[in-house]
């Protein structure tokens, strides 16, 4: 392939360097962040942690259980932990958007079921809320890419018994770090404090990312990200040091218009795509997503992305989700079709990056 010029990354990051000013105040204070946070976490009580898949593990280890639900097609964290904190998987059928109808046919096998929100979209979380009550089965909402989201005007998080949230480097909100909300109190299970090296080289990626990102230069730092991206991740099975929650919590205050962004991107999306003959994800009724990616579904995937990288324009294949279970067919489907971009970014970006997606895919039609 020739070697581009420019490249439109598939990803973004929320932070930014004035967020990080904040390390250097003296301005933890936990009642004030707390009402912070209620304005996008619905919960009584909310902990900390160092990932979000140590919060997951943390409300396992609270939970006299032994089989848990969890969705095919998710990051390859979400089952991992479970299998850490000593539960049997029980998979069921899922795509982007889990179904309903999916949920039925495991509910009497369950002890717990962890809904995805992938991508940051979200089923019909009321009624799946609802038969879990009947069922006498535990809810455990992943909300690590769905931050403010809402389903019928309620923020996700509030549906289930407990919800999770991660605040990676790639997530709705970035840096690291991790939270547990529940209307119940939980034991956190001692933790070791988190390593220095690591932080500091959060800090190292956030400052750089401006350079990193940009397109004349993303041409020869992608490799770099791809490398990161192939290696095993850790669990971080650490507290959260203040310093994040801090550069958490200043983007927590900015948040809705980062949201804002994202929301109006998404819109800008469907608007375009929806003239053409492209498949993509689309909202169910009544949902807002958090909209963290746009993703749209192609059988030509290994195709459409060669093509797309020759016209300048990244897209992902989101490499963390996988299909888990063969027998499985809508999540195979999936794992196999979906290719993403990151919708927190310029406008301008947003009208490149359709505008080579319908070229490409008319091509191949």
């Amino acid at each position: 392939m020739k070697k581009q010029t420019m490249l439109i990354s598939q990803q973004k990051i929320t932070p930014k360097w004035s967020d990080l000013f904040q390390i250097f105040k003296n301005n933890y204070n936990k009642c004030q962040n707390k009402d912070i946070l209620k304005k996008y976490l619905s919960k009584q009580h909310f902990y900390w942690t160092g990932s979000g898949r140590e919060a997951l593990r943390q409300i396992l280890l609270n939970l006299n259980i032994k089989k848990v639900g969890v969705p095919a097609f998710t990051c390859y964290v979400v089952p991992e932990t479970v299998k850490i904190a000593h539960k049997e998987v029980i998979y069921y059928d899922s795509g982007v958007i889990v179904e309903f109808e999916e949920i039925k046919k495991i509910i009497d096998k369950v002890d717990a079921i962890i809904i995805s929100y992938n991508f940051g979209f979200i089923p019909e979380i009321d009624k799946i809320a609802t038969l879990c009550k009947k069922k006498n089965v535990i809810l455990i909402e992943d909300c690590a890419q769905a931050l403010g989201a809402r389903y019928k005007e309620k923020l996700v998080g509030g549906y289930g018994d407990y919800a999770f949230y991660s605040f990676g480097i790639s997530k709705n909100i970035g840096f690291c770090g991790g939270m547990i909300s529940s209307n119940r109190k939980i034991r956190i299970k001692s933790n070791n404090i988190f390593p220095k090296k690591k932080l500091i080289k959060v800090l190292i990626e956030i400052l750089i990312a401006p350079l990193f990102f940009n397109k004349h230069v993303y041409p020869f730092s992608r490799k770099i990200l791809s490398k990161e991206l192939n290696k095993k991740q850790e669990s971080l099975a650490y507290q959260c040091p203040k310093i994040a929650i801090k550069v958490i919590i200043q983007q927590f205050k900015r948040y809705n218009k980062i949201l804002k962004v994202r929301q109006e991107n998404a819109k800008k999306c469907l608007n375009k795509l929806k003239e053409s003959q492209i498949n993509f994800i689309k909202p169910l009724n009544n949902s807002n997503p958090a909209w963290l990616y746009f993703c749209i579904l192609t059988d030509n995937r290994d195709l459409v992305t060669h093509k797309l990288l020759k016209e300048g324009v990244e897209l992902g294949k989101m490499k963390t989700f996988q299909c888990f279970d063969e027998n499985c067919k809508k999540s195979l489907q999936t794992e196999k079709e979906t290719l993403t971009f990151a919708l927190y970014r310029p406008k301008k970006e947003i009208k490149i990056i359709t505008k080579k997606i319908i070229k490409v895919e008319n091509e191949e039609r």
